[in-house]
């Protein structure tokens, strides 16, 4: 189904236990600022708003607290990734969903924190049409990415389908939103590249986002193997093309069928998710996106740099989403970095891994304070993650119901035995660390606490164990 994403994880070094925030906009924000939602100009803890009561979920009128007020953009004042990366001599680009900027500022769109290219990118977030469609002779992808893939909404001719070896079915039909992506992945590229310098690009593709709809070709090879998810899966072979289309780009960066221009040696390109699958099961993980369970949080993520990581490897290394900004800083040189006084990283470096696979180093915990209500999915809860003599814990405080659990992810990675009383000294030291995390004192440190709805105040962090 995904070949492409094999060979890569072949060629690269992967990462069993990376994680994400969990739904797509407060991750897109942890990438791009490299801070938790705690900090002031990092203020998105999830899609829309904290106050996302029902659907299954504690109702408006049962639950103790309210959700409060957050923001759904990356704060114009904050130092982005790209800026940092431009301030290392860089070329930027963004392509595909974005969803952190452009809410209720224009201060806040790619192009205006740092991105030289930004094709799709505001504060849609997801595809509302898969298919280019004619509209008085123009084809277009109707409301999607600002009108910016338009230009490349043609549909499939025959020397599109012969150069890139697609299926003679598709000739004269509508072009597919991820085709369209992977030709704007071709053009920018080479215009990148074209400037002489490294570059920085944030390649976001819209699948698998719903709607779920296939490029027909793709979705017909799964319903003729039986497949009862062909539209699913299919979807996710249209990725796996991108995928192996930035490749080739890399070893071609301006497609003239001339390798001796390549570009691979000198790229990491990192593969990730921005939140828990939502369409199939993600066993043995407990949960989906938008929980803070394992199958919530937990990502894939595959590090590519031929010629320095051994090919074929695998990490059991914490990482988070915030660890991409330090990480690019890393492979840069760190010949600039943000002023920690004015916009601190949260984020560890991991590049280092990327050389050294086998190092026994540990990063530090990772922790989650949510502090409303998304359906049935979430409610006030605080998470820390955190590896111990016994192995890799996991504890939960949730604001509800005024209780802790204990997982032990090392041996039960579907989160199916509370240990909390078998074993309370170790929940107690995670505890303390959460305790310590959010009364960390610096002026960007502003954690937001559920609303105690009886007397209107934050309820604040969680008690001591």
């Amino acid at each position: 189904m995904t070949p492409h994403l094999a060979q890569l994880a072949n060629e690269g070094l992967s990462f069993t236990h990376a994680y994400a925030q969990p739904n797509c906009a407060p991750t897109r924000a942890a990438m791009l600022s490299g801070q938790y939602p705690a900090r002031i100009h990092n203020d998105v803890y999830v899609v829309g708003s904290l106050n996302r009561n029902g659907r299954g979920g504690i109702s408006k009128k049962d639950a103790t607290f309210l959700g409060p007020k957050q923001s759904e953009d990356v704060a114009a004042e904050a130092v982005t990734i790209a800026e940092a990366m431009k301030k290392n001599g860089y070329a930027t680009a963004h392509i595909g969903k974005y969803h952190v900027g452009g809410h209720k500022s224009k201060a806040t769109m790619p192009e205006n924190v740092g991105f030289d290219i930004n094709i799709g990118g505001y504060a849609q977030g997801h595809q509302p049409s898969c298919f280019a469609t004619n509209k008085g002779g123009d084809w277009k992808f109707k409301g999607v990415g600002l009108g910016h893939f338009d230009r490349f909404g043609a549909p499939y001719s025959e020397a599109y389908v012969k150069n890139r070896g697609l299926a003679n079915s598709l000739v004269g039909t509508p072009k597919h939103i991820s085709d369209a992506a992977g030709d704007a992945l071709e053009e920018t590229v080479g215009k990148l590249n074209a400037t002489g310098k490294p570059f920085y690009l944030q390649f976001h593709t819209y699948a698998v986002h719903g709607p779920v709809k296939a490029r027909p070709d793709l979705k017909k090879a799964f319903q003729e193997k039986g497949s009862r998810q062909a539209e699913y899966l299919g979807f996710i072979a249209g990725v796996d093309e991108n995928l192996k289309r930035m490749v080739d780009l890399l070893d071609d960066p301006n497609n003239d069928g001339d390798k001796s221009d390549s570009i691979a040696e000198n790229t990491v390109v990192f593969f990730t998710s921005d939140n828990g699958g939502t369409h199939a099961d993600n066993l043995p993980l407990k949960g989906k996106k938008g929980m803070l369970t394992e199958g919530g949080i937990r990502v894939p993520l595959i590090a590519r740099w031929p010629g320095t990581s051994k090919p074929g490897t695998v990490s059991n290394r914490k990482v988070h989403c915030l660890d991409f900004y330090p990480s690019c800083l890393q492979l840069a040189g760190n010949k600039w970095r943000p002023d920690p006084g004015q916009h601190p990283l949260d984020g560890d470096p991991f590049a280092h891994v990327l050389r050294n696979p086998d190092t026994t180093e540990k990063r530090d915990p990772i922790f989650y304070l949510f502090p409303g209500y998304m359906d049935s999915r979430a409610q006030p809860t605080v998470v820390a993650i955190d590896d111990t003599a016994s192995g890799r814990h996991k504890v939960y405080y949730y604001y509800e119901a005024d209780a802790w659990e204990l997982y032990n992810l090392s041996d039960d990675p579907g989160e199916s035995k509370n240990l909390i009383k078998k074993q309370p000294q170790i929940a107690a030291a995670m505890s303390a660390k959460i305790r310590h995390w959010l009364s960390q004192k610096h002026r960007t440190w502003k954690p937001k606490y559920p609303i105690v709805k009886a007397s209107g105040k934050p309820a604040g962090p969680p008690p001591l164990l």
